[in-house]
Order: structure tokens, then C-alpha cells, then sequence
């Protein structure tokens, strides 16, 4: 390879992504190169949209438009009575596409051991208050069956 260091620069940041190593990093930068008009700058205005309008709710740990808010703690249209807690959004969505789960979400936002997490890093206390606040009657507790989780 080229001794070219934007390219170098873009393959070590696409190799940090999860499941992906060094040898993908590298393919999906050259397909990036070779299909720069049809991925590169649609690629580049989502991610500055992404940048710039999603982010964590500070309630419930979802992911947020910051235009509308938060569609799982804010949600009006359906008032359900029960929680279920997951340390991840990635655990969130899979519940979510199982359809077997209606009902809010609370997003940890990790475990307590997890690269040197402690509890005042997770969404803990703003679940209690949740849990008081919103007359839950079910806290479904869906965390990894680890002693961190």
C-alpha cells in the first residue's frame, strides 16, 4: 500500500469500528476511493447530519433527534408500565426488532467494571427516578448475565 496518509488516517479509524480489522479497513476504503461520487459525499453529509442532530437522551441513555426529542422517554401516544434495562443501544434495538417487548427502554450506557466505568457514569439514578415518577410497575432488568452485568 501507498505510503498516503489520509489513507492510512481513514483505515485505522474504520478498523476501530466493531467486527472490522485492519484487511476490511482497507477494502471498504478502496471501495470508498473507487465509488467516491455515489458513497464518499452522501456518506460524509450523513455522518455531519448524524454529528450534528442525534444524540443520547440524558434521561433514558436512547438515541434522540435533537429536533424532536426523545421518542422512548417522551413518548405520549402510548403509556406503558413497565421498563426494560439494557446496558447498550445495540441491546435496545435487538428487543426491538424481536417485537416481543412493548414498553420503555432505559439505556445504561454500559456495565459498572466496563473499561473502568463506575455507577455515577451510568444512567442509574435517572432510572429511579423514572421508576418513581412514571408509576412503573415493571422493571425488566435484560443486562448480560456477567457479574458486570
Amino acid at each position: 500500500m501507498q505510503n498516503i496518509s489520509e489513507i492510512e488516517e481513514l483505515v485505522k479509524l474504520i478498523a476501530r469500528l466493531p467486527g472490522l480489522g485492519p484487511k476490511s479497513a482497507k477494502r471498504i476504503v478502496l471501495k470508498l476511493i473507487n465509488n467516491r461520487d455515489e458513497l464518499i459525499k452522501p456518506m460524509t453529509n450523513s455522518l455531519a447530519q448524524v454529528y450534528k442532530n442525534v444524540s443520547r437522551c440524558n434521561y433514558c441513555g436512547a438515541l434522540k433527534s435533537n429536533s424532536i426529542g426523545c421518542s422512548n422517554c417522551e413518548n405520549n401516544r402510548n403509556k406503558f408500565n413497565k421498563i426494560c434495562v439494557v446496558e447498550n443501544i445495540a441491546d435496545q434495538w435487538s428487543i426491538e426488532n424481536s417485537s416481543i417487548y412493548k414498553g420503555y427502554f432505559h439505556i445504561l450506557g454500559g456495565t459498572i467494571s466496563s473499561a473502568g466505568k463506575r455507577k455515577e457514569d451510568l444512567l442509574i439514578n435517572s432510572l429511579i427516578e423514572r421508576v418513581k415518577k412514571d408509576d412503573i410497575e415493571e422493571v425488566i432488568i435484560a443486562t448480560s448475565a456477567t457479574v458486570e452485568g
